[in-house]
Parts: C-alpha cells; structure tokens; sequence
C-alpha cells in the first residue's frame, strides 16, 4: 500500500469512528425514557373529527367535558391516548423534526406560559400529517411529518404564533398507546396462527369494498381518503381492469350475486368504453397512444369471468386482444409498449410491468384459445426477461418488480431446471433478505419489505411480492424443488400476508373515519397512508385468493 493510500484509509477511519461516537451521542440524548408524570387523555372523537379533550387520572376515567361530548357528539367514540415515554427533540432544521418521530407511535407535547398542549399519533394520522414531510417522487420516498402542520396544530392549542412556540416553548417528543373501551383490541394475526378462515374472510372483505365502489356505470372509486370519506382525482384503465379481474376471481370464490354483478358492470366499461381500434387489431385505451398495460390485464380480467362462467360472451375479445398484443412484440420477445393509434404503428418503448403484464396475459389467454401462438409468445417474452433484458453485473443480486413475471412463469414453466424458475426462486430469496423481522422497527412491520426502519412500508409491495411468491411456490412444488426451498417461500408468503390482514381496514381506527362502514375491508397505501386505491386492493386481495388455491396443497407441511 503506498503512503498516499494509508493516509486516505487512516482519513476515512478516524471520519467513521467520529461519526459513530456522534451517532450514539445524538441517539442517547433523543432516547426515550419514562415521562415526567402520567398523562393519560381522553378524546371523544365524532365522524372523524376530535371534539373534545381532557387529560383524566386513567384508562377509564371521565370529566364533565367528556361526559357533555359523549351525550352531545353524533355517533361518538372515546378513544384514551396513554403517554409511555418522552424524549428531547430537536425541532431545527425542519427535516431533522420531520424524522424525529415514529409514525403512527409518537406526538409532541409543547410547554409554553403554564399551559400544555398535545399533538397526538391520532391528531397526527386524521390530518394525514406522517411521511409528508420529505418527498421525492423520482425514487418514491415519503417520509417524515409535515411540520408546517404541526406547528398549525400547537398553534392553535397554545393560543400563540409558530414562531413564539419554536421560539420559547418546551418542545417533547411523546410515545402514545392507543385504548378503545369500545372495540377491544384484536388478536394479533401472524405467521402462525394465520389460519385459511381468516384469510378468506379478509379477501371478501376487500372484494366487498371494491364492489361497493362500482357505480352503475362500471367506474370505480378510483383513489378515496379514508379520513373524510372523499373521493381523488385520478383514473387508469390498467387498475380499472386490474380490479375487474379480482372482483372475478372473489365472485368465484364466493359465489357472491353482488360481487357477481360488479364485476359484470366493471368489464362492461372496460368493453363498451374502452375498446377501441389500434390499427387492424382492437386494444384498450382512449388517447391517441396506447399502452399495453391496458390490453393485458383487460385479457387477464376477461378470461378469468369466462373461464370461471360468469359471462361467455368476452371470449372473442380476448382473442382480439391477444392479437393485438403478439402485434406488438418483438423478434426477441420483448414488447414495444406503445402503439400510436393515428399513426398506425407500434412504438418500441418499455416502461415497468408491462412485459410481465403481456406475458402472463396471453399466458391466461392460452387457457382458453389452446392457440399456441398466445403459449409461444408468452414464453418468448418470459425467456427475454429472465435472459437478455436482465443481464447486467450483479444481476444475481438486484431484482426490479417482477410479480408479473413469476406469475407467468407459474403457468408457462414445465421443468424444474428452467431459468425463469430458478430466476424467481432466486427472487424469493431476495424478497427474504429485505423482509422485516419482527422488533426491527418501533412501529408493526413484521413480514413488511424494506432495507430501513425509519421508512414506513407500503402495503402493496408486500401485496404484489406476495401474489409472484405464492406463483413460485406452486410451481416449486408441482416441480418438485427441494423441500426446504419450499417452505422458506411458504413462510416467507405467511408473515407478509399477516402484515396485509393486521393493517385492513377491518374495520380499522374508526374513530378516524368519516364513514367507518364506506372504507370497511380496504387495504390503505401504509400503516399510517389512508388513501385507498384499487390496485392496493387487487394485489392484496390476488395474493390472499392465490393462497388459498395454493396452499391446501401443503397444509400437511407446518
């Protein structure tokens, strides 16, 4: 090692060791410890909005103003909020504060001329205030709380101006356990006392939330905040037709007349509003340019409502869409993912999921049509996936999204050496090494994916992860993988579908929510994100179905 070397190795140890003393430094100090005194609030909370506080002696305990609220308040919940330790916080800059709290866990208190006011976990979840604080949508991190908010809230509490309370008031970070005397709380769902019962009951429940966000037109709520029972701007018709299909496969699996029904209104918009003529084929989509992503999960939707029997009639438009989708592949398997409608012809770009869309697509289409052009040209693009469009270096230790993928390799692979099998095992794997363990963060994250506990995982990851484990367990099985392969995958889909069925709205913080029973069964962007979308719930709801066909298969395998 030359001399220039061993100085800049000698630099960057002392540099690591200063930054690991300040770090225990600074985490000593912010640590939480016990509160100074017991302090327990009672909050009457009414259609999603506080209306009245009071700090009371105990769980339990009422004061006349609580009391009034409860007699006063339409449809009122009590809700106590128990502070179980306090710390020091540092509340500039502003992103430092935004960090410094646990979602969902903890508050701030503020001390200013003799009074006291708290900002709760609940105060801070019905504003919506966790992981707005730091956005970057290019690589989609939400993190941190909004601080302009919370210096809104201890500025209305403390009768003062922001400025005056970062000023002058006694800043604390809080930790709050929640107590409900009127909904007592759940057993808690894992791994291990997960049982095929309670799954189906969680998947009609989301299937039933989806059902009721059908008008009569076939359109979905497409995106609602669960606080005020409000409908957001925004539509797609891969969600809508991503929807269509688990609403189909629910009805099949409950035989259910209303699940029925709103999957025949969903696909007939699909049909009747969406169809359209891309050049000599028909595809799914209104603009001018096309994507692919629409034309595939609308055959993925459309053959599981024939294939299951609820309507025969789409069988020729999936006929019609396959070909419109071999149209658009190439040579090498690959998919040019867009098609310019007045220009007639493809444009040979690629975006995420559609290839695994199109793929397993005609896979499904296959199903039906026994044409093996759909069969062949899902396994050209299966093999274009798991080969020349994924070799780079360290390609055996990054994976992208690929639940599309791995559920067209379950219906397309017949060996149990083929390179999209061991490509999607090796998947699993990776999906292992990032899926939390119990204890790894202060807030429930148990069978979550994430490589860091200050970020909140997202729900549909996990839901999405799940639907391609489930596909890979079932080929490893009916190929016969080694057996301790299998069960890491079986455990591995088991603690993630804990997490989805332990944060359903089922029925949730209903305190919270504006119409408790309108949000009843639907899956929520994160533990502490209460915007609910369609594909939040299709992926979950896919992954619970695809479970149970699964895994009565192994339930002698503990």
């Amino acid at each position: 090692m030359t001399a220039a070397k061993a100085r800049l190795v000698r630099g960057l140890a002392v540099y690591a060791g200063v930054l690991l003393v300040l770090c225990i430094a600074v985490a000593r100090s912010y640590a939480l410890g016990s509160p100074e005194r017991p302090v327990v609030l009672a909050t009457v909370w009414s259609a999603g909005k506080l209306v009245a506080r009071a700090e009371v002696a105990s769980v339990g305990a009422r004061t006349a103003e609580v009391d009034k609220a409860m007699a006063e308040a339409p449809s009122p919940q009590l809700v106590y909020e128990t502070v179980t330790g306090e710390s020091r916080m540092a509340t500039k800059p502003d992103w430092l504060f935004a960090i410094s709290l646990v979602p969902g866990r903890d508050g701030v208190m503020a001390r200013m001329n003799g009074k006291t006011a708290y900002v709760t976990p609940d105060d801070l979840l019905a504003r919506q205030v966790y992981d707005h604080g730091i956005n970057h949508e290019a690589i989609g991190l939400a993190a941190g709380a909004d601080v302009p908010l919370i210096h809104a809230m201890l500025s209305e509490r403390l009768h003062a101006s922001a400025r005056d309370i970062w000023g002058s008031a006694v800043i604390r970070r809080i930790r709050v356990e929640r107590t409900v005397p009127s909904a007592p709380p759940p057993v808690r769902i894992t791994a291990d006392n997960m049982t095929h019962a309670m799954v189906r009951e969680a998947t009609l429940d989301i299937a039933h939330y989806l059902a009721r966000s059908v008008d009569d037109d076939g359109r979905f709520r497409y995106m609602v905040d669960a606080t005020a029972n409000r409908s957001l701007a925004g539509y797609d018709w891969p969600r809508h037709a991503g929807a269509t299909y688990f609403l189909a496969q629910a009805a099949a699996l409950s035989g259910n007349a209303d699940l029925r029904y709103a999957t025949l209104r969903a696909a007939a918009r699909l049909r009747d509003k969406g169809l359209v003529a891309c050049g000599d084929y028909k595809c799914i989509g209104q603009e001018d340019i096309v994507e692919v992503g629409s034309s595939s999960l609308a055959v993925i939707a459309f053959v599981e409502i024939v294939r299951t029997g609820i309507d025969e009639s789409y069988r020729p438009l999936i006929a019609d869409l396959a070909r419109f989708l071999r149209s658009q592949q190439r040579a090498d398997g690959e998919f040019m993912h867009q098609y310019d409608r007045h220009a007639r012809h493809p444009i040979d770009v690629q975006f995420v999921y559609f290839t695994g869309e199109a793929s397993l697509a005609l896979a499904r289409a296959y199903v039906l049509s026994k044409a093996t052009e759909d069969r062949d040209a899902a396994r050209r693009a299966l093999a274009y996936i798991v080969g020349p469009a994924w070799h780079f270096f360290g390609n055996r230790y990054y994976f992208g999204e690929e639940h599309w993928t791995c559920q067209t390799m379950a219906e397309v692979v017949d060996s149990p050496s083929d390179p999209a099998l061991d490509f999607c095992v090796r998947w699993q794997r990776f999906g292992r090494s990032v899926q939390h363990q119990e204890g790894d963060s202060p807030q429930d994250t148990d069978g979550s994916l994430g490589i860091d506990p200050m970020i909140t995982p997202r729900l549909t990851p996990v839901a999405s992860r799940c639907e391609a484990a489930v596909a890979t367990l079932d080929a490893a099985t009916r190929l016969g993988l080694p057996e301790a392969e299998r069960r890491a995958i079986d455990r591995q889909t088991r603690r993630a579908l804990a997490f989805l069925l332990r944060h359903q709205f089922r029925p949730g913080p209903t305190h919270l929510f504006a119409d408790p029973a309108a949000v009843h069964g639907a899956i929520p962007g994160s533990p502490v994100d209460f915007q609910l979308r369609i594909d939040y719930a299709q992926h979950a709801g896919s992954a619970m179905i695809r479970w149970l066909e699964v895994v009565p298969e192994l339930s002698s395998q503990p």
